[in-house]
């Protein structure tokens, strides 16, 4: 009997340190992306103490300050040495964090794999990959330890827990709400509330910056259209379920599969492997309960963002990251789901390739980032500019995940223009985009994603970052320009081109017409 727990604990141990080494593989060499070379650039040299002092105005969810911004100056453009630790450490702390929620539900094994599936469940990859996208992932292990450390009866642990959790991002109550719940419904309602009632102070918080003193980040509507809700709440349900287990999780599965490289196809099979050899089925139920919170939560966020009215729930893009809140339960079912030995190893094996397949087309991607960044850094016409009209940039704008583009680089301005402006050593003094979404009109360069407009006089200035060349585009010409730029599919929608599947989209969420 005692050198069956010996046993049984060696097995624990191994697939506890085998998962720590798989998230270390995973993340390693994956770079940054988006908002992080914004701020890699802008805080380059601050000092410690002034970023410790809210350099970064992010008041709404202030200790994000302390998990992310405090960091960015000692990144670098060339090294993203720093960036790879933080972001294994992270992952490794919320999978810890997971683990422990799940442990009080599952035997310890399936507890390593649905934190594991959880973390890196393949909808959501921008939570893992992402450095400052991770703020929404340490929510919800912050959240989800506080809810185990309340359920050990550790009241104090889980109060400071929570609180994190609560502040460092304004997703935080549609979680707070489901574990408290949870506790409700097991009639623990001294254990709900010290989940609860850190985020109601977070909420008062929030409520009387962005409301009162007009400050933050303000997701608040200015006035709440019942209809309009009623109409992306309908969006949010059918986004998911394509982006959860439809047509965009099986393509985001299914192109995953070619991005594969021997390594990682040898690191799988080990995986699948071992996976098999020690698999145990074991008659675990599911708990009621938790079922009823996680599907809560799901059903919250979806009204959270129907409120907003930004997120529609996606599989690709950096906006993925809100498939994170219905993750949780999808990967609790899929874990207790009553398969055979044969059976159960086959779906380890699809999505563990995907995942391992995703990382390394994050991989690849970091490696043309840093291809194209000292491209430019080394063009001489870039350096020698002088005229000070604002430089189009064109190319590079997303990763190409088969016909989907997924990861964001030259598409959106917080890349562009403080990458442009610090590789030219301030030569070019303004950058920004220029893709489809744009078009010329009555003397204005019109951005229909953003609603803005910038006066064009005669030309406007380009450069092509695929091709490297710098060059003038005269203002009559630019029309023709935009439409030899490739087309961005960003979902299989716009890929069949369904004047009936377009029209019901732009019918529950009209701000995406310039998408599709």
């Amino acid at each position: 009997m005692e050198n069956m727990h010996v046993v049984n604990q060696t097995k624990k141990k191994i697939w506890f340190f085998s998962f720590l080494a798989l998230i270390a593989y995973l993340l390693i060499n994956t770079g940054i992306v988006s908002d992080d070379f914004t701020y890699t650039v802008v805080l380059k040299n601050k000092s410690f103490i002034k970023m410790l002092l809210f350099e970064v105005k992010c008041f709404t969810t202030p200790f994000e300050n302390f998990t992310h911004f405090i960091w960015y100056p000692l990144f670098r453009l060339d090294n993203f040495i720093v960036a790879e630790i933080l972001k294994i450490f992270y992952i490794a702390l919320s999978f810890y964090f997971v683990t422990k929620f799940f442990s009080l539900y599952l035997n310890q094994i399936n507890a390593y794999i649905a934190s594991f599936l959880f973390l890196f469940f393949p909808s959501h990859d921008s939570t893992t990959y992402w450095f400052l996208g991770q703020y929404l992932t340490l929510s919800m292990a912050f959240y989800l330890y506080a809810y185990y450390l309340a359920y050990r009866n550790r009241f104090w642990g889980a109060l400071l827990m929570a609180l994190a959790a609560s502040f460092v991002s304004y997703g935080s109550p549609v979680i707070a709400l489901s574990l408290f719940l949870v506790f409700l419904l097991d009639k623990k309602l001294k254990k709900g509330l010290v989940l609860l009632i850190p985020n109601v102070i977070y909420s008062v918080y929030y409520v009387f910056l962005t409301q009162v003193l007009k400050t933050g980040t303000n997701r608040i509507p200015l006035e709440i259209n019942i209809p309009v809700i009623a109409r992306q709440f309908i969006l949010q349900i059918v986004t998911f379920t394509d982006s959860m287990i439809g047509p965009s999780m099986w393509l985001k599965i299914y192109y995953s599969f070619s991005q594969l490289t021997i390594t990682s196809l040898i690191i799988g099979v080990l995986l699948v492997v071992v996976f098999y050899k020690t698999y145990e089925k074991r008659t675990e139920k599911y708990n009621r309960n938790l079922v009823l919170g996680l599907t809560a939560l799901t059903g919250l966020s979806f009204a959270m963002f129907a409120v907003t009215g930004f997120y529609p729930q996606l599989a690709f893009n950096l906006g993925n990251r809100v498939t994170i809140f219905g993750s949780l339960l999808l990967t609790y079912l899929i874990v207790l789901m009553p398969l055979s030995r044969k059976w159960k190893t086959a779906l380890f094996a699809l999505i563990i390739f995907s995942i391992l397949g995703i990382s390394d087309h994050w991989k690849e991607w970091n490696t043309e980032q840093q291809r194209v960044i000292e491209t430019i850094k080394n063009n001489q016409s870039l350096k020698n500019y002088k005229d000070k009209r604002i430089v189009y940039v064109a190319g590079n704008q997303y990763s190409k995940y088969g016909p989907i583009s997924h990861i964001e680089f030259f598409s959106e301005n917080m890349a562009v223009d403080p990458l442009l402006n610090f590789l030219t050593e301030n030569s070019v003094k303004t950058a920004e985009p220029i893709n489809k979404r744009h078009k010329y009109e009555d003397g204005y360069l019109v951005d229909t994603k953003y609603k803005w407009k910038k006066k064009v006089d005669r030309y406007i200035v380009v450069y092509d970052s695929d091709n490297n060349t710098l060059f003038r585009v005269a203002a009559g010409e630019i029309n023709k320009f935009i439409d030899s730029l490739p087309a961005e599919k960003r979902h299989w929608v716009q890929i069949i081109k369904n004047d009936r599947v377009r029209g019901l989209i732009l019918k529950l969420m009209p701000r995406l017409e310039y998408a599709l």
